[in-house]
């Protein structure tokens, strides 16, 4: 049995620890004695703090002494530290790491490393667009549908305007301003809200000179944070009409600018055939301007091309029967050579009309762009192709998965995922160095190229993390797989860092998931794969 003093003094630090809102009384025969004092502020001085921590306040003085005040001393030194470093990864600076709190400071690096990542590779994402926006070579555009706010604006644009960055001020400049008929602007708007899209619409606008343009503008409506925009495309035309102005005032005057150009100038009636062709079409193709002249329509355009002419052709045919202006055509045509090669052409083409008003024929400028094309081809390999391992980046893996979805959600063919990270990948960066680390990322990408489909698609994650799309596969084959992917990783003999191994995550589409949902659950089998051991595949 307890005695009764006993149990009261139980009964006092029991209601000490366990509720902070009874106010305990101490036994009044034990009140002065030393020890009794010393563990009732010790008691209190664990009820205040646990209190204030418990409330997120890392401010409170502690005072005490012994293992378990001194204990929650340290924690909250701790706390105060994964605040600090939390702060300086919430202002950019990714270089500090957690390792004095056991399981959670693997689990908050981790967090951190691939939030670093993440922002890294929508820096680049970015820079992929800009570096693509700049690059096209006619004047674009982003504005506000609402009122022509100027959003964003490249060189060429500048260039075609005579405007500076410091008249192009974003956010404050209009470019319903620029246009000489307003009437346009409002046929444009009106085309725009109607299809969502304007193609080759003819219009005329002032530069930072005064000086009167024509152009052609081809736009598309979008949206950036719900708001609507339009990306316009801007042909600068007006050298064009003065041509086309010339060359119906003079005949005489059209063969000596047309048969002096650089570019293929060149006039056809409704039949499509060729009334006149400039010589520096023996130039591009090869061929001289009497066996042009000779050429059927099959012989002049490459089959995907010969298409939009017979296109365009109909629309001409249309308009002319109708009495309605020639819609102006443009776009880029693919055009066979005397030495079996092929070249591509941008072609503008209007309608010749004669002092009456009656229409005469089509009057076409060819440009050669295989420079541009190339050039082209090259941005988008560029922009889909992860710098370091040349495998792709997220950017098109997000595309491709995307893409891969409403196919399968269509067609109801199946399709499957492979997620893998390298196992102690950080490890290796400390050992032999981020440039042998660098390295093992190159050859694991060789590694698996190697040893997948050739319809399959491989590409850098993020970090050291790789996503596998494998169309028309079931779940069970992409487990096999992944587990001929680890074997043929485990063998290799990677360059300084000797053998690495993997982990591997698999997933399937369902037809009620989602591409999310489907790379999260391979993450999910990623995540256990590791937690099981490493180097072995899981499957969710």
């Amino acid at each position: 049995m307890i005695s009764k003093d006993a149990s009261s003094i139980l009964e006092y630090f029991k209601a000490a620890l366990n509720d902070l809102r009874v106010e305990a009384v101490p036994p009044e025969n034990i009140c002065s004695d030393d020890t009794f004092l010393e563990v009732d502020q010790t008691i209190k001085t664990i009820r205040a703090a646990s209190a204030e921590l418990g409330n997120g306040n890392l401010s409170h003085d502690i005072k005490g002494k012994g293992y378990v005040v001194g204990a929650i001393k340290n924690l909250q030194a701790s706390l105060r530290n994964l605040t600090w470093i939390t702060k300086t990864i919430a202002s950019g600076d990714f270089s500090q790491r957690v390792h004095f709190l056991g399981d959670f400071s693997d689990a908050f690096n981790r967090m951190a490393e691939k939030l670093e990542s993440s922002i890294r590779e929508l820096e680049e994402a970015r820079s992929h667009f800009e570096m693509v926006f700049q690059a096209i070579p006619d004047a674009t555009i982003i504005t506000k549908i609402d009122d022509g706010t100027l959003m964003a604006y490249n060189h060429a644009f500048m260039e075609a305007t005579k405007f500076t960055d410091e008249d192009l001020t974003v956010g404050s400049f209009n470019i319903c301003d620029l246009y000489s008929d307003h009437s346009q602007r409002e046929s444009f708007i009106k085309k725009l809200e109607t299809d969502g899209f304007v193609e080759n619409l003819e219009f005329s606008f002032y530069g930072k000179d005064n000086e009167e343009h024509i152009g052609l503008i081809s736009s598309k409506k979008i949206f950036i944070d719900s708001i609507p925009h339009t990306l316009s495309v801007i042909r600068d035309i007006t050298e064009l009409k003065a041509i086309e102005a010339k060359l119906q005032q003079s005949e005489e005057r059209h063969r000596l600018l047309a048969d002096n150009a650089a570019d293929v100038i060149w006039t056809m009636d409704l039949e499509g055939r060729f009334t006149y062709i400039s010589p520096s079409v023996e130039k591009l193709r090869g061929y001289t301007v009497e066996e042009v002249m000779t050429q059927s329509q099959e012989e002049v355009l490459c089959p995907g091309s010969l298409i939009q002419m017979h296109e365009g052709l109909a629309r001409a045919v249309e308009s002319v029967e109708k009495n309605l202006p020639f819609q102006v055509f443009r776009g880029e045509l693919e055009q066979p050579c005397k030495d079996g090669s092929t070249v591509w052409t941008e072609a503008t083409v209007s309608g010749i009309y004669n002092e009456d008003g009656r229409f005469i024929g089509m009057l076409g400028v060819s440009r050669d762009i295989s420079e541009r094309k190339l050039m082209e081809k090259e941005i988008r390999r560029l922009s889909i192709t992860d710098k370091l391992t040349q495998s792709f980046n997220r950017l098109k893996l997000d595309e491709t998965l995307e893409q891969q979805f409403e196919w399968s959600k269509t067609s109801l063919s199946p399709f499957a995922i492979i997620i893998l990270d390298v196992d102690h990948f950080k490890l290796v960066n400390d050992t032999y160095g981020h440039q042998v680390g660098d390295r093992v990322l190159i050859e694991l990408v060789a590694v698996l190229n190697e040893n997948v489909r050739n319809r399959d698609v491989v590409g850098r994650w993020g970090g050291e993390e790789f996503l596998i799309i494998l169309p028309d596969t079931h779940v069970t084959e992409a487990v096999v797989l992944a587990e001929h992917l680890r074997k043929a990783v485990e063998k290799y003999p990677f360059t300084t860092a000797g053998q690495v191994t993997i982990s591997l995550g698999v997933s399937a589409f369902k037809t009620d998931s989602s591409p999310e949902t489907i790379v999260s659950q391979a993450d999910t089998a990623l995540y256990q794969a590791k937690e099981n051991g490493r180097n072995r595949v899981e499957v969710m």
